[in-house]
C-alpha cells in the first residue's frame, strides 16, 4: 500500500483541528447562556417581589384595615347618660333619715323646691345660716323643703336632734351618710364639705340642681333664688 502523501497528512489534520475549535465554542457557548440565565434569575424575582408594600396590618395588600368604630357605642353612652339624669345624683336618691321623726326620705322625693344645707353642729356661721332659713319658712310655709345634711364624720344623730331642738329648728335633720358627702363634693365643689362656707344647693322640681354662692345668705336672697331658678 503506497503511504500517503505529506500533503494529504497535513490536510486531515487541519480537519479534525477546526472540528475539534467548533466543538469547544458549542459547550461554551451553552455554558455562558446558562449562567446569563442563573443571573437573571434572582433580579426577575427581585422585580417580582419590588413594589409590594407591607400595610400596618401585615396584609400586604396597602389596604386601610382599620375598623371604623361602632355607632351602636356612641349610643348606648348617651343612653347611660339619659338615664343618669333621670334616676338623679346619690345625693338625691339616697334614702336619709330624718333625726326629728324618724321617718326615711330621699331629696328626689319632694315635688316642691328643696334647700339642701350642708352643716357641723359646732359651726356658728351654720347656726346663723339656719336662722335665716327658719326666716324663709314663716314667709312660704309649706312651699319649699329645707333639709339640714350634718357632714361631720364625728357628729351622730343625738347631736344633730339636740341642735334642732335647742334652735327650734323644724324641719329635715339628717347625718349624711359618706357616699352622699361624696357625692355633692363631685357635683358641686370640696366646699359642700366645709360648713364654714354656709353651703346650699337648690334643687328644682324638674330636678335641675345648682349651688348657692358661699357665705350666709339671707331669706331675702334665698326668696330670689326661688324667682329665679324654680
Amino acid at each position: 500500500m503506497t503511504p500517503p502523501s505529506r500533503r494529504v497528512l497535513l490536510g486531515l489534520l487541519a480537519s479534525g483541528a477546526i472540528a475539534g475549535a467548533g466543538c469547544l465554542d458549542d459547550s461554551s457557548e451553552g455554558e455562558t447562556d446558562e449562567n446569563d440565565h442563573d443571573e437573571r434569575g434572582p433580579d426577575t424575582d427581585a422585580d417580582d417581589t419590588e413594589g409590594t408594600e407591607t400595610s400596618p396590618s401585615g396584609t400586604g395588600n396597602g389596604a386601610d384595615d382599620t375598623e371604623e368604630p361602632d355607632g351602636d357605642e356612641d349610643d348606648s353612652d348617651q343612653s347611660n347618660s339619659d338615664e343618669d339624669s333621670r334616676t338623679g345624683s346619690v345625693w338625691e336618691t339616697t334614702e336619709l333619715e330624718d333625726v326629728l321623726t324618724g321617718e326615711s326620705f330621699t331629696v328626689a322625693d319632694f315635688d316642691r323646691p328643696v334647700f339642701l344645707e350642708t352643716f357641723a353642729v359646732w359651726c356658728s356661721t351654720c347656726r346663723q345660716q339656719q336662722y335665716e332659713s327658719a326666716t324663709l319658712h314663716e314667709r312660704t310655709g309649706d312651699e319649699i323643703v329645707t333639709v339640714g345634711l350634718n357632714v361631720d364624720p364625728n357628729e351622730d344623730a343625738e347631736a344633730v336632734r339636740e341642735h334642732a331642738n335647742e334652735h327650734g329648728f323644724d324641719w329635715y335633720f339628717s347625718v349624711a351618710p359618706p357616699e352622699v358627702t361624696r357625692s355633692l363634693v363631685d357635683e358641686f365643689g370640696e366646699s359642700m364639705a366645709n360648713p364654714p362656707s354656709a353651703p346650699i344647693v337648690l334643687r328644682c322640681p324638674d330636678g335641675t340642681a345648682r349651688r348657692l354662692e358661699d357665705g350666709v345668705k339671707s331669706a331675702d336672697t334665698l326668696e330670689a333664688a326661688l324667682e329665679e331658678g324654680c
